[in-house]
């Protein structure tokens, strides 16, 4: 089967880091694994150690996996997305990105 990964990232508005995480994590996650082929999803904020100096204008980011046809789940979101309950408390500087996996998972070995 088919496996994408969704890279959403984004920023909370000034001051509001708290209000946006809770939304994000207890709110936001929930309705879009709502949207069929979505079958997981985690966040992680950006860390102090970089291979590389440059500037990252996001601080967050969320990793949606989809099983199946991208464009599907990708339409299905978009379908869901007006019935979404949204925050003031993020940022309007979101930036999206899909990638379709091209190579098996590989693991350390133990």
């Amino acid at each position: 089967m088919a496996r994408s990964v969704l890279l959403v990232f984004t920023n909370a508005t000034d001051g509001d880091d708290a209000e946006f995480n809770r939304w994000y994590d207890e709110v936001h996650l929930k309705e879009v694994l709502e949207a069929p082929g979505f079958v997981a999803a985690e966040r992680f904020d950006l860390g102090e150690a970089q291979m590389v100096e440059a500037e990252r204008p996001h601080r967050y980011l969320a990793i949606y996996e989809i099983e199946g046809d991208p464009a599907e789940a990708l339409n299905a979101l978009q379908e869901l997305a007006p019935k979404m309950n949204m925050t003031s408390a993020m940022a309007k500087d979101a930036e999206t990105s899909l990638y379709s996996q091209i190579s098996p998972r590989q693991e350390q070995a133990t």
